[in-house]
């Protein structure tokens, strides 16, 4: 299939396929549904906007988009399997932590898509059309990988039978048990107020997991024997200035009657703004946790990224199958950016762009500066 592409793209489609072979994806199926998927992951990679399945075989012609539909639709290949070889490869790394949240595509005129529906953006403040999609992210501690280990598209209540709706916490309670099942180790689970629910963290607490989360400003508790919310203590704080940190903080033990015994950080910046800050480790200390709690914007950045550089919002199917395939391949695409990457302080757009430019060259040299432009821009002209 590789002799069909142009020269151009030929390098780039090498470089997918063997990064695909390093992480065993031969193992989910048969060496054409490998060299598709290869296809399709250097379409995402190699195209900005639109990477639907007939632009994909426009820019490579190795195989008609029929072919591409199949691989979403019809072919025996499971997204699952593919997010354990992701966890397969995460596992012969150092210790990493996890990073919970969710994401709105939006899809304002999928009207037959099963998975979107009325949600409220936190991003934009409105309303939006569209699906959710639940991801558990695996960062190592230098901060050099990101890797999605886990993912669900939640499906509104209204578009499922009754018995098999499932909420956005119990889809990561499932996806978080099947990891642990995998024997993935972590040194904490981070996640925002959402996710901070009392029935979630006592079973992450049961399970022996560390986690780390924030409390809505109503959440009671109890300090020196006196009820009162989380907003009323932190008025009553005196709150220290922690300069390596920027902010005003004060760390202290509280019982919440939702949660049980919890170790609280209360912050405050320079805005004024509150944040309260729990964790069941009670032992951790106040810039640990404040650490911990910047570090949940990893989950942040790979919507960013896979929306701008990945097509996450690109697939136009409506068939529940071939959303699903779409969004893991996305994934695998994200991963695959960061493999490519000539060493770890790159960008995924920085190999985006550089892969783009290496198919536009076509191996020729760039001309030289042209002599109206100011020296200082020569380099970059």
């Amino acid at each position: 299939m590789a002799s069909r592409l142009y020269r151009t793209t030929c390098q780039l489609y090498g470089q997918v396929l063997g990064i695909l072979r390093r992480l065993h994806v031969e193992k989910m199926g048969t060496p054409t549904t490998v060299v598709l998927l290869a296809l399709y992951v250097t379409g995402l990679i190699l195209l900005d906007v639109r990477q639907t399945q007939t632009r994909v075989a426009r820019f490579l012609p190795g195989r008609c988009h029929d072919a591409l539909n199949r691989l979403l639709r019809v072919m025996p290949f499971s997204t699952r399997g593919l997010m354990v070889l992701l966890v397969q490869w995460v596992k012969g790394q150092a210790l990493g932590y996890l990073s919970l949240d969710d994401v709105i595509v939006e899809k304002a005129f999928a009207q037959k898509l099963p998975w979107a529906g009325w949600n409220y953006s936190l991003a934009k403040k409105r309303q939006v059309y569209g699906l959710h999609i639940v991801v558990l992210l695996w960062c190592s501690r230098d901060g050099h990988w990101r890797i999605p280990v886990a993912f669900r598209l939640w499906r509104p209540k209204q578009a499922c039978a009754p018995r098999a709706y499932r909420s956005k916490l119990q889809l990561a309670e499932e996806m978080l048990k099947e990891l642990l099942v995998l024997g993935l180790t972590f040194e904490y689970i981070v996640f925002d107020t959402h996710y901070t629910a009392g029935w979630f963290t006592k079973m992450l607490g049961r399970l022996g997991c560390v986690w780390q989360g924030t409390l809505g400003p109503r959440t009671s508790v109890f300090w020196h024997g006196k009820r009162q919310s989380v907003a009323a203590l932190a008025q009553r704080l005196h709150l220290k200035w922690r300069k390596h940190l920027q902010v005003r903080a004060l760390a202290l033990r509280v019982y919440a009657p939702k949660y049980g015994v919890l170790r609280l950080v209360v912050t405050r910046n320079r805005h004024g703004n509150y944040e309260y800050i729990v964790s069941n480790d009670l032992g951790a200390g106040l810039t640990s946790m404040v650490q911990r709690k910047h570090s949940r914007w990893s989950v942040e950045t790979i919507f960013r990224d896979t929306k701008q550089f990945a097509g996450l919002g690109a697939c136009q199917c409506w068939v529940d199958q071939a959303m699903v395939r779409h969004v893991g391949f996305v994934l695998l695409t994200f991963v695959v950016l960061q493999m490519l990457r000539r060493n770890p302080q790159e960008s995924v757009a920085s190999v985006k762009e550089r892969w783009q430019l290496e198919v536009a060259r076509d191996q020729q040299s760039p001309p030289a500066p042209l002599k109206a432009c100011p020296p200082e821009l020569r380099a970059t002209a």
